[in-house]
């Protein structure tokens, strides 16, 4: 809560001494607040997406083994056992969201953290595509692949993937080859999917030159590396195809086909990822929503898989040193992954909520729907949401 801020009970509230309000700020707990300045039509799917993501995180939460996403969104630190409710903007650009709520920062399994997190690497990416190329630079896109089939597991897979990469990115070749390029930087993406072959896991590499480099050069580039990039597979029992999609090297732009534009969809799809089917196979929320719908025992051991071979893994991974490439496009200290989810947006604190009372919205899945009703018809709506219900509250007032 904001310096300057009181507490003022209303006739159904708790008593005033248990209404003190600790808003200390602490690892992860944090708002979870929209951004603002959007349509009418926009800002409708925007909390149609908001309600997805939350009921899914709702429901992993019954079948999570990580006990940071099973608190993630449901647990507070405050005194009141409740999160604060904080609206910002008027009309069809007013957002709602809440302070003081644990957050897990999983890019891998948790919908509501991987979207802000895939949010926040896209408004990155686009910062980086920007300076390069209003410099005259040029980037290419590099996917590296590996063989996998369904007896193979992930951890081994993943273990795999890593020592390849670190194979890519060593020894004299990659040297020589950053010089012939000009390489300003790179940033690599992991991606994963699971279908008839089992997991599959693939790499996105963004390449940054100084100049306007040929796509033929790119290519020469792309294949050395991934010929570094099988050497390494095959030290750890595993193959790369060369011609069916084990290297692909392609000229990014900045309004196509490039990472920024990756994580931006990312961002904008990652709420119904998992609704969608493809030829490469399903999501691992795609597996998790199949397993809560069906009760499938394969899907929700695939996802348990999914948790632990994923856990503590970077999803993003800039270069470093002189090729750092965001010191070049300003942006100063890389922010984890939790540290992006956590981060306290800008609102004014209206409501605080009571642990029973948030308990309530927590079993009835109501969440949302006060966040709506705030968006929708301000604070008052809000008040009349919760006062309908029979739920106290505690509004916020300034001194």
């Amino acid at each position: 809560m904001a310096a300057g801020t009181r507490l003022r009970p209303i006739h159904n509230s708790l008593p005033r001494s248990s209404a003190r309000v600790d808003h200390r700020r602490l690892g992860n707990y944090a708002n979870r607040v929209s951004p603002a300045g959007q349509t009418a039509d926009r800002q409708r799917r925007r909390r149609a997406n908001r309600r997805r993501r939350g009921q899914l995180r709702h429901q992993v939460r019954r079948v999570t083994s990580v006990s940071r996403l099973r608190d993630c969104g449901a647990k507070t630190v405050n005194g009141l056992g409740g999160p604060i409710l904080r609206v910002s903007g008027t009309d069809e650009d007013r957002v709602a969201g809440y302070a003081g709520l644990v957050t897990c920062g999983s890019v891998w399994a948790c919908p509501v953290c991987a979207a802000k997190i895939a949010a926040g690497r896209a408004e990155e990416l686009s910062q980086v595509m920007r300076t390069v190329l209003t410099a005259g630079g040029s980037a290419s896109l590099i996917t590296l692949t590996m063989r996998h089939h369904s007896g193979h597991q992930l951890k081994d897979l993943w273990q795999a993937l890593s020592a390849a990469w670190h194979g890519v990115i060593s020894g004299k070749q990659w040297t020589e080859d950053q010089e012939l390029g000009g390489m300003l930087g790179w940033v690599r993406v992991v991606e994963a999917t699971h279908g008839r072959n089992g997991w599959h896991l693939h790499v996105h590499v963004l390449v940054c030159w100084k100049r306007s480099v040929p796509l033929g050069l790119a290519q020469e580039i792309g294949q050395r590396m991934w010929q570094r990039w099988t050497k390494a597979l095959e030290r750890h029992g595993f193959t790369s195809w060369k011609h069916r999609g084990g290297v692909d090297v392609r000229m990014a732009s900045l309004g196509t086909d490039n990472l920024a534009q990756y994580f931006t969809k990312l961002a904008r799809e990652i709420t119904y990822s998992h609704t969608k089917e493809s030829r490469g196979g399903r999501s691992p929320l795609g597996i998790v929503t199949d397993g809560l719908r069906t009760g499938d025992a394969d899907d929700l051991a695939l996802w348990q898989e999914w948790e632990q071979a994923s856990f503590g893994r970077r999803q993003l991974t800039w270069s470093l040193g002189k090729h750092d490439l965001r010191k070049l496009a300003g942006l100063g200290s890389e922010q984890s992954d939790e540290e992006i989810a956590e981060e306290d947006l800008q609102g004014e604190e209206v409501i605080a909520l009571p642990r029973p009372t948030w308990q309530a919205l927590l079993l009835g899945e109501l969440t949302t729907d006060l966040l709506d009703a705030a968006e929708l018809a301000g604070v008052q709506g809000a008040c009349a949401f919760l006062q309908v219900r029979g739920l106290t509250f505690l509004p916020v007032a300034a001194k």
